[in-house]
């Protein structure tokens, strides 16, 4: 009897335990079917479905004349699941030697149970062919694009260049990255556990839309001449390095903008940040005897001189502690203000700035844009330097109004030229023209609204004196004058300022100017670091003459071929 009721409450107890164990189960199977349905597909869909991005096309970086400076090639990333890799070590001995990699370090990365892993990125299509005829299971391939600058170092510090992810870094490819990429696209389908996409499962297609393409204000052979002239320049010359910006007055747009020393965006391992640099933008210098052109702007304006007025002036002047010299020992001369600003006089210019007062002639070298970027929007643009005239020391008016204690970039000092070639009215510098979409239509870029610093009878004014620059007998630059033209432009050969040290140690050399002189169509900049000689009117001003001289006669043979184009018959050269 006693053994029976034990069997019972035993069956009783494994009832109880087997009616547990299936309410357990029953509970665990709501909370997954029912409760959690949801987040378990979710995770099962994770598993079986892969994601492949799209890349989008990036946008073309073209020249004016619609020329290609910077494309995207098709090209083929090669990348591994390596835990759907049966044999690494056989997998690697066969790829290795198709892409020239190590066999030893390739089949490391193939080892293992990562789910993704680069085995090389960007490679030539045919390249990429030849390996996916071995069929390695687990090796797959997707679609990447490479950037690729046609033209080598041309404009290279301009264009900037992208990283590995096609993203821009810098130059107008980082500025303009947001039209330049477009917007990627994705394919998504079902795998099974081995990789392979399941016929009958889930897929999807995204498209890729392309990025836009950016038509720039840059003449490729004006470029190209602007580039090779610097570099003789710097040979002939020893020159550390330096800037040639050429701009069309009219409306701003950048024609050329040479830096030295240069650099292939192809090739980025080969350069140096430095190299990277677009100088004309992002470095400034003390300008020198350039600058009096704004000294001369404001006392024009201003009414304290005329071009006429005749100065007595000595090779000397003292203001403080501090004693101003002529570059040359001369007796006490009577000069007409024109001939202070063409023989490049210190004394004379400092005579006239005391009369102008330090309020005044900061005002207007901040309206000629001193102290502040010009609207180009160029990445790491500078703003130069400008002290406030209240932080002026005694001698400050006197340096600043010689283009001592003041800094600009190139960018700026070829836009306050340029602003007197446009009778005296300001056109923001451009790089971009239009905007081209992905299916080919074209969006003009808007111009900046003009802004007028000076009177145009002043412009005029400071025009004639620039133009006894270069065509009078004592005139600085001399050495810049083109035969058929009249050019106005000005010298510039400025002390450099010692780095985290008071003094100066070396010079910069430059040539700004502008020609026709009677109807601008071209400003030219150049300025070189440390030249020998040192002395503008012999290195800068023939560098400038080379490149002036070739883009007028670029420019005169466009007007040419567009009045050929539309029928009219050749006459005389035409009016630059």
């Amino acid at each position: 009897m006693a053994a029976r009721v034990r069997s019972s409450v035993r069956l009783l107890c494994l009832l109880g335990a087997l009616l547990s164990c299936s309410c357990v189960v029953a509970g665990k199977l709501f909370l997954l079917q029912i409760m959690d349905s949801h987040r378990m597909s979710a995770l099962a869909a994770e598993q079986r479905l892969r994601t492949v991005a799209l890349p989008a096309h990036r946008g073309s970086l073209l020249a004016s004349d619609s020329s290609e400076l910077a494309i995207s090639l098709d090209m083929q990333t090669i990348f591994a699941s390596p835990r759907f890799i049966a044999d690494p070590t056989s997998a690697a001995a066969a790829i290795a030697p198709i892409l020239k990699m190590n066999p030893e370090r390739l089949a490391a990365k193939l080892s293992g149970d990562s789910g993704f892993v680069y085995v090389a990125r960007k490679v030539e299509p045919a390249v990429a062919e030849k390996v996916r005829a071995l069929d390695i299971s687990g090796i797959e391939f997707m679609a990447e694009q490479k950037r690729f600058y046609p033209s080598g170092v041309l404009a290279g510090q301009v264009l900037g260049f992208v990283g590995d992810d096609n993203r821009g870094l810098a130059g107008l490819e980082m500025k303009y990255d947001h039209l330049l990429q477009g917007d990627p696209g994705e394919v998504v389908m079902e795998r099974d556990p081995g990789g392979r996409p399941i016929p009958s499962g889930r897929s999807s297609v995204r498209d890729a839309v392309g990025g836009q393409d950016l038509v720039l204000t840059i003449d490729k052979q004006i470029q190209f001449e602007a580039q090779a002239a610097l570099d003789r320049a710097i040979q002939t010359w020893g020159a550390q390095g330096g800037s040639v910006v050429v701009m069309d007055p009219r409306n701003g747009d950048i024609l050329a903008m040479a830096n030295a020393p240069s650099f292939d965006p192809n090739d980025l391992k080969s350069s140096t940040a430095s190299d990277r640099k677009n100088r004309a933008v992002t470095d400034v210098y003390e300008p020198g005897s350039v600058s009096k052109l704004i000294t001369a702007a404001a006392a024009l304006e201003s009414g304290v001189t005329s071009p006429s007025e005749v100065l007595r002036v000595a090779d000397h002047l003292k203001i403080g502690a501090k004693t101003f010299k002529d570059s040359h020992n001369h007796p006490v001369e009577n000069l007409s203000f024109a001939q202070v600003i063409q023989l490049s006089s210190n004394v004379g210019t400092i005579k006239v700035a005391e009369r102008l007062g330090k309020t005044r002639l900061h005002d207007y070298l901040v309206r000629f844009g001193y102290g502040r970027v010009t609207g180009l929007g160029f990445p790491g643009e500078s703003a130069g330097i400008l002290a406030r005239p209240e932080k002026w020391w005694a001698t400050s008016l006197g340096t600043i109004s010689i283009g001592q204690g003041v800094a600009v970039t190139p960018l700026q000092m070829v836009q306050a030229y340029a602003t007197v070639a446009n009778d005296g009215v300001e056109a923001k510098p451009r790089l971009v023209q239009a905007v081209v979409g992905p299916e080919g239509d074209r969006q003009a870029v808007g111009l900046a609204a003009p802004r007028r610093v000076i009177q145009e009878e002043t412009a005029r004014q400071l025009t004639e004196i620039l133009v006894g620059v270069t065509e009078g007998d004592d005139g600085t630059g001399k050495a810049a004058a083109i035969p058929g033209y009249r050019v106005a432009g000005k010298t510039g050969t400025a002390q450099k300022p010692l780095q985290g040290a008071a003094g100066y140690s070396g010079y910069v050399a430059s040539f700004v100017g502008f020609a026709p002189a009677d109807d601008p169509r071209l400003v030219v900049g150049v300025i070189l670091d440390d030249p020998t000689p040192f002395l503008a009117g012999s290195t800068a001003a023939v560098t400038f003459k080379e490149v002036m001289g070739f883009s007028l006669r670029r420019v005169g043979a466009q007007v040419e071929l567009g009045r050929l184009v539309e029928g009219a018959p050749l006459g005389a050269p035409a009016r630059n």
